[in-house]
């Protein structure tokens, strides 16, 4: 009688009587205390490797901003260790610089680093204090709009009052947006100037010094304190400033020279609703917050604070992930637990159902126990985790199908009781299903080496699926052989239904099938020609774009965002004048979709700012008048048939463009990884040779096909007025420095101070009088020369005007200008348009201009993930050879087993091909789950055909006959749980693969990828591993034959 190996560890738990039972109690139990407290989010949580700091300069242009902030900042910011790249941008009055660290650094120590190299740079005079930030994660719960008929004041109290309730009940953070700042001005006229014979700077100094606190120390052992009392806070008090006394007693006020109101500055940022004046609340939570959470505290505060609201006020909200998150959540529930139903379907067709129920069992308890990990490792409930865990619908199950059926296998053929059968089904699947394991962690290793934010948040499916693997197999051999032998003792009589299949199944197994496997190893070069045929094949359909590529595609937007810009010497006015014209433009929109009366959810006109929903925008409250922007919110894509690219086309068409439009460009943000489809930048130091360039470029960019969207981020500013001093200047003592800040108080404006109000910053600014800024005054303006003598500018310095940049951007260093557009996925990718544009001569463009260029946006983060992948993939590899290497004891058996990670291929591309699907970096990555699921089936078909060996092998048989029956035998007998693993994978992801929901659609081509990849795999691996062990023997018997001819 034959004897078989069974493992001490593993009988214990089967012969225990409650060992297996406590087990899975504390997996139930882990993973029940876990889900509740797991944060339910779009997208998984990711750090934001970045610092920055900016400095103010107020009146200052672009350009100065560039050349003595920026271009002393950056060079210091570069060395610091660990830096990635450093990102600058300069706008009127202020310049800022991002410092991206590289993936995994730590942030104090960095903050450190730049503080201190920042302490050592001497910025100019006026210049304000540095301000360093380390960039935090948020994400957006809402966006809520306070609108009316009200004055901005009862809006900015109403608007503060919500914040605070909104912060009380705990929301992270809310950032308001359309609240102008508040500020002093005072108006000075150039009779007052001349009169005085005192510039206006010298004025603006004047009352500086009279209207701060300054400390005058301490006596008395420190009880008493002495402090100069001149904060000024009202207009009253800034009234009654003295400027000049005399030896008669006289003096001069400030409101005998001067105007002084109190105002908003006329540089903010403002938003309507309907044309009337509103302000945006951006709801966000922190990376401890669950989203869905925070939206019903949201949702609750909202609720009650309308209700003591004023009926002019109306509150609306927009841009809500809950609603999102909900939805897709439930989508991926929905698809999950149809998978689940057909999981159980094929269990109950192809085991016995008292083996199908414990094997089934098994989903539960490692899911569980899978939320659990999740838990301690800090995941969440997010689409990303969600699809790890509906691929693992399938995969879960495999191990315990794979000891389950061989322990039915050992009692119903073999004869063993049951208290043997799980055990020793156990022991012998031990090896192989550890083995397994561990090459399907090595499958999924190059995911973990994906860095930067794409890198995080696909992390989530290794993370998951590595979860699910160790709870599946602490289930499958501590806690199933103890259910089976337990649970089990009954003699089992099958019903019509399951001896009918039985036979069917084996039938067909011994004859049909056995036939088809001998004749393949027998003509097994012709397989493997035929495998590798359909391989090239495969590889032929991508290249000739059969099978069309996009980095990552993305849901359809329900957000339309409309930008303009002015073109220079443009006033206030033309620029309300363009967003009444977008607005009339929506208006004719909506009635020519007028079937469809709820298409448009919400709308905001925003003046002075671009409209943008990226993580990283800056949320300034000043802006430049010649820009202005509109958001459309449209119902959710799957609640409508109009799309957004058709709203967006008809919205174009019906916009009026108003007198000294520069651009319009009306566009759908796109989800996912940052960056646009087409972004490329331009390098080089001459500001008008960039603009030119970027001009050549967008045109070139234009005859793309497919390509939408076209813009710079090169802006022009307001028209300005260069000044040269004279020789008559220069006899009056003027200096550059000196006429400089005369002229920018008087025309800019000076910041005298700031004192606090609440939570805000009032500024104090003086500046000529609003009647006196004409466009030709500035030939008349009175200027002081050192001496005291007041003169006119015209007689000092020569006048040129000039149309500046308003802003420019660096990254290390060098000034660079971004075209950026967005591509049909349909028609080109990425790649392709890289490409197209170097065949057409952006390298010409380039020359011509003095200029370099580099390809970013989602180019730059394709090679960089693809790049990531291909170390990871090459460690993988390695691994599982490794692996597979110690399992078999052999050099060459893991070749045989490997060669099904490359045919895995072809089920993916002609599934694409068949569902007209086009491939992305998630098809990429569902590849590699894919490599993981094949190898495992390998492993346990040649440990299989390994152990038939054995079995059959004896000293007289011919090693080659004995060695095709083992294989024959081996591949036969595994049919049935290749089969069944195959489709209980298949199953779990089958129902998302035909998912007609909108919100799903850059889901499915993942799905698509497994379960087209596992069915031709699954057939595959049938014939390709035994053939590929066929020829590894005949490789054998040459080289011994040659050996042997060599001894003779």
């Amino acid at each position: 009688m034959t004897k078989f190996p069974q493992s001490n560890f593993l009988g214990f738990f089967v012969k225990h009587k409650t060992a297996a039972n406590i087990i899975m109690i504390l997996m139930c139990i882990c993973g029940l205390l876990s889900i509740d407290k797991l944060n339910r989010q779009f997208f998984p949580n990711f750090d934001i490797e970045n610092i920055s700091v900016s400095v103010e300069w107020p009146g200052a242009t672009a350009e100065e901003i560039d050349r003595n902030i920026i271009s002393i900042l950056e060079p210091e910011l570069r060395p610091i260790s660990g830096v990635k790249k450093v990102f600058s941008k300069s706008i009127e009055g202020i310049g800022y610089s991002v410092v991206e660290f590289n993936f995994g650094k730590d942030m104090q120590k960095s903050m450190q680093d730049v503080e201190t190299a920042v302490s050592r740079l001497d910025f100019p005079q006026n210049a304000k204090k540095p301000k360093i930030s380390l960039a935090e994660f948020y994400d957006t719960i809402t966006r809520v709009v306070l609108s009316g008929n009200v004055s901005l004041s009862e809006l900015r109290k109403v608007s503060k009052d919500l914040k605070e309730k909104l912060l009380k009940s705990g929301v992270d953070k809310v950032v308001l947006i359309g609240l102008p700042d508040e500020e002093i001005l005072i108006e000075v006229s150039q009779g007052e100037i001349s009169k005085l014979n005192m510039p206006i700077n010298e004025i603006s100094k004047l009352i500086k010094e009279q209207s701060i606190d300054i400390p005058g120390g301490a006596f008395a052992n420190g009880s008493l304190r002495v402090r100069t009392e001149g904060e000024k806070r009202l207009v009253k008090t800034f009234d009654n400033l003295e400027i000049k006394n005399f030896i008669d007693g006289g003096r001069i006020i400030l409101k005998d020279i001067a105007k002084v109101t109190e105002q908003f500055d006329d540089t903010s940022i403002l938003k309507f609703v309907d044309s009337k004046p509103a302000v945006e609340l951006h709801v966000m939570r922190s990376k401890t917050n669950d989203a869905l959470e925070t939206s019903k505290s949201v949702k609750k505060i909202l609720s009650q604070f309308k209700e003591g609201m004023s009926k002019n006020l109306k509150i609306e909200t927009y841009n809500s992930a809950s609603e999102l998150i909900e939805d897709r959540i439930g989508l991926l529930v929905k698809n999950g637990a149809t998978g689940l139903i057909l999981v159980l379907a094929v269990l109950f067709l192809f085991l016995a159902w008292r083996t199908a129920i414990w094997v089934a069992l098994g989903i539960p308890i490692a899911f569980l126990a899978t939320f659990g990990v999740m838990f301690l490792s800090g995941q969440s409930i997010n689409m990303i985790s969600l699809f790890g865990l509906i691929m693992a619908l399938g995969i879960v199950v495999d191990d315990a199908i794979v000891v389950g059926e061989h322990s039915a296998y050992l009692k119903t053929v073999r004869k063993l009781n049951n208290v043997d059968a799980p055990i020793v089904a156990a022991t012998r699947m031990s090896l192989p299903v550890i083995c397994a394991m561990l090459t399907t962690v090595g499958a999924f290793l190059p995911l973990f080496m994906i860095k930067g934010v794409i890198g995080q948040i696909i992390s989530a499916i290794p993370l998951v699926i590595c979860a699910v693997l160790v709870a599946s197999l602490i289930e499958c051999f501590l806690v199933l052989p103890a259910h089976l032998s337990h649970y089990d003792k009954k003699k089992y009589s099958p019903g019509r239904f399951r001896s009918w299949f039985d036979k069917s199944f084996d039938s067909f197994k011994e004859g049909t099938f056995k036939s088809f496997i001998t004749l393949c190893y027998k003509f097994r070069y012709v397989t493997m020609v035929f495998a590798f045929g359909l391989f090239l094949i495969s590889i032929g359909m991508m290249k000739g774009n059969r099978v069309l590529f996009s980095f990552f595609p993305t849901p359809e937007s329900d957000l339309i965002i409309a930008n303009f810009e002015m073109l220079p010497g443009s006033n206030r006015n033309q620029t309300f004048e363009m967003i009444n014209n977008l607005e009339e433009g929506l208006k004719k929109t909506r009635e020519h979709f007028s079937e469809h009366p709820n298409l448009v959810n919400f709308s905001m006109s925003t003046f002075a700012d671009k409209g943008s929903f990226r993580p990283d925008k800056d949320s300034s409250k000043r802006g430049s008048y010649l820009i202005g922007s509109m958001v459309v919110e449209l119902i959710t894509a799957d609640q409508r048939t109009v799309r957004t690219k058709q709203f967006i086309e008809v919205w174009n068409k019906n916009v009026n463009k108003a007198s000294g439009l520069d651009k319009l460009n009306i566009r759908a943000p796109r989800g996912g990884p940052p960056g646009r489809d087409l972004d490329v930048r331009l390098r080089g130091n001459n500001l008008d040779n960039l603009k030119n360039g970027s001009d050549e470029l967008i045109n070139l960019s234009r005859t793309i096909p497919g390509v939408s969207s076209l813009d710079d981020n090169f802006e022009i500013g307001i028209k300005e007025k260069v000044l040269k001093i004279n020789n008559k200047g220069q006899a009056l003592g003027f200096s550059v420095n000196n006429l400089g800040m005369q002229v920018r108080a008087a025309i800019n404006g000076e910041e005298i101070t700031r004192f606090s109000r609440g939570d805000e910053e009032v500024s104090v600014k003086i500046k000529l009088l609003q009647e006196e800024l004409k466009n030709n005054m500035i030939y008349n303006l009175r200027v002081v020369s050192p001496e005291n003598k007041s003169v006119v500018l015209a007689q000092v310095a020569s006048i040129i005007e000039k149309s500046p940049y308003s802003s420019i951007s660096r990254q290390n260093g060098f000034r660079e200008v971004t075209i950026t557009g967005d591509l049909n996925s349909e028609i080109m990718n990425t790649s392709q348009a890289r490409e197209f544009l170097q065949k057409q001569g952006i390298d010409k463009i380039a020359k011509k201009f003095n200029l370099s260029y580099r390809f970013a946006g989602r180019d730059l983060e394709q090679k960089e993930t693809f790049a990531d992948m291909k170390i990871g993939a090459l460690i993988g590899l390695m691994i599982i050879y490794i692996v597979l290497a110690w399992i078999f004891k052999s050099w060459l058996r893991p070749v045989s087993i490997m060669i099904m990670i490359p045919l895995s291929f072809i089920g993916a591309v002609f599934g694409h091909y068949f569902l007209n699907l086009t491939m992305s970096i998630l098809s990429m990555f569902a590849l590699l789950a894919l490599a993981g699921i094949v190898v495992n089936n390998s492993i346990i078909l040649v440990a299989t055909i390994e152990r038939r060996f054995e079995e059959l092998r004896s000293a007289n048989d011919n090693y080659s006959t004995v060695f095709q029956n083992a294989v024959i035998s081996g591949v036969t007998n595994r049919l049935r749980p290749v089969v069944l693993t195959s489709l209980t994978t298949m199953g779990g992801l089958t129902t998302l693969m035909f998912e007609k929901s909108l919100q799903a659609q850059f889901l499915i081509p993942m799905a698509a990828t497994i379960v087209f990849g596992l069915g031709v795999t699954a057939v595959l691996v049938l014939i390709v591993v035994p053939s590929m062990m066929g020829i590894g023997l005949d490789f054998s018997n040459i080289i011994k034959k040659i050996k042997l001819i060599k001894i003779i």
